[in-house]
């Protein structure tokens, strides 16, 4: 029998499931659903996150200070329609500002946070702007929150005024209940997640840090990249327990100018081609290793999903893999190509620039590339593989190489130079054998449902391949959990593109999600 067997599952311990987690408060509980599942509930909430989308609080790549810059003033148009929308909620909460635009709602519960660690629920204001020739290809303008019975659409549907409003609604539920929490329960709003979240996520990670100390929190939720798909023919709640890490490369490439009628045979625009080539011709390798959530999932898959929609090499190859065969690693990577930049670090040229005319050699030319880390890496890898691949065309053209550590003098001829940029080592993984993830997993089975006809909705850890502001607050607790409850299809149902959307009858829902993960975090408090 292969270890991967649905029979022998029991036995091996792989992707073991948990039951269904009710609150024990049923009468708190009762009184969420019934109301959740009302249409006049529904038409209220959907009201809520139109009105929210309709603000646009972009966030700009070269904003400057909060209090100088007046385009962070939209956000107080945030705060002040939260209050107006949630009354109940601001009556019953502190309210503490980080940084003017962070918001923290902190509602106390009974018992000592040194005694009944708070839960954190994490969310941000902002969007991704709308660049205004794209304004024609909206089926509705993206800032009317334009609801047409089915779909919600616009900016920050998805990402992430959905998952803003619903966590918020959900006190506003358990607080209108009579519920009182021994647990103190905590809703932090960034305003800057889109841009690194320096100016908000930072700074509201810092209050808290400041308060509840290393590892005071309880578990922290943020918004996911997968929620629940339908992947080999089942159903899965994709928790993601890890993020990949960041980092973008710049490469500068200085020399002397002149007139174009008598060139060099080669200029820094075409010695930056070469190291491009070169980049995009040295691609970093992949492996699935048991470090990576990744290998979890597929363990997961292997086990629940059905024989035949599970690629049969890779079912032999997980038992050698999970032993620390790289040759098996490498193939499981090849033969889940599709699925590559879970499990290697990805590399894309984003900027390049060099000459400003065409009658002058250029001087200088430089590019970006943007990098997300694989969790077996470092960025200390990364920078020397850049490095190895660059010297020797440096030494080629004749040109000074100065790597990473380097001062990079841009002023010097004849050079090339690399730095880093917003350096972000891939996340811990948070662990799975807890007694937090074993509720945000019963939670996760009570309440959400399978896609198509499946008998069970399988929980399993997974990775976010892109970063939230949950990279501020490793120090507060190792429980860092990202998880929407919902299903997100063509691309996060359009976050950061044209026509972004949310579905309005999973929308609705998610309130009782996180009404209902607090009362069973709130049932682990010791009496």
């Amino acid at each position: 029998m292969s270890l991967y067997d649905l029979e022998s599952r029991e036995q091996s311990g792989i992707c073991q499931q948990v039951s269904n987690l009710s609150p024990r408060n049923r009468e708190v509980e009762a009184y969420i659903r019934d109301t959740v599942n009302t249409r006049e509930y529904h038409q209220e909430i959907i009201n809520k996150l139109s009105g929210i989308i309709q603000i646009p609080s972009e966030s700009y790549d070269d904003l400057g200070r909060i209090g100088e810059d007046e385009r962070w003033n939209v956000f107080f148009q945030i705060e002040d329609y939260l209050k107006t929308t949630y009354p109940t909620v601001f009556q019953n909460v502190r309210l503490d500002h980080a940084n003017t635009h962070g918001l923290i709602l902190t509602w106390e519960g009974s018992v000592s946070p040194s005694k009944a660690k708070p839960i954190l629920m994490l969310a941000h204001q902002d969007v991704v702007p709308v660049l205004s020739d794209n304004l024609k290809d909206w089926t509705h303008p993206p800032y009317d929150g334009y609801y047409d019975g089915e779909i919600i659409w616009g900016r920050g549907a998805t990402d992430d005024k959905g998952y803003l409003i619903s966590i918020i609604e959900s006190l506003d539920l358990l607080i209108k209940s009579g519920f009182k929490p021994k647990r103190s329960v905590i809703l932090a709003f960034g305003c800057d997640e889109e841009i690194s979240g320096e100016n908000c996520g930072r700074p509201i990670s810092n209050f808290l840090h400041q308060k509840y100390g290393d590892n005071g929190i309880y578990l922290i939720m943020d918004e996911g990249s997968t929620g629940i798909q339908r992947e080999f023919n089942q159903s899965f709640a994709m928790v993601s327990v890890a993020e990949k890490g960041y980092l973008d490369v710049g490469i500068n490439v200085s020399s002397t100018g002149g007139h174009a009628s008598t060139p060099p045979d080669h200029n820094v625009i075409g010695i930056l081609s070469e190291i491009v080539v070169a980049i995009e011709s040295n691609p970093f390798s992949g492996a699935v290793t048991p470090k990576n959530p990744m290998f979890n999932f597929l363990e997961c898959a292997a086990i629940h999903a059905p024989v035949s929609n599970f690629p049969t090499q890779a079912r032999e190859k997980l038992p050698m893999a999970s032993q620390g065969d790289i040759s098996s690693q490498q193939q499981l990577s090849r033969i889940l190509d599709d699925m590559r930049y879970y499990f290697r670090t990805s590399q894309s040229v984003g900027k390049v620039k060099g000459g400003v005319k065409i009658n002058a050699i250029p001087e200088t030319a430089s590019t970006l590339v943007n990098l997300r880390l694989a969790v077996e890496t470092s960025i200390a890898e990364i920078e020397a593989h850049f490095e190895s691949l660059i010297i020797p065309i440096a030494q080629k053209h004749g040109l000074a190489f100065e790597g990473f550590h380097s001062l990079c003098d841009s002023s010097a001829k004849r050079k090339i130079c690399l730095f880093s940029v917003d350096a972000l080592e891939p996340a811990p993984v948070s662990p799975i054998d807890t007694e937090s993830f074993r509720i945000l997993s019963g939670t996760i089975k009570n309440v959400l449902k399978p896609l198509g006809t499946d008998d069970e909705l399988i929980v399993t850890p997974y990775l976010m391949p892109a970063n939230t502001d949950t990279k501020f607050f490793w120090a507060s607790t190792g429980n860092i959990y990202r998880f929407t409850p919902l299903n997100l299809v063509h691309s996060l149902n359009r976050a950061h593109t044209t026509d972004e959307f949310i579905r309005a009858d999973e929308f609705v829902q998610e309130p009782l999600f996180f009404a209902t993960l607090i009362l069973n975090a709130d049932d682990a408090v010791e009496p």
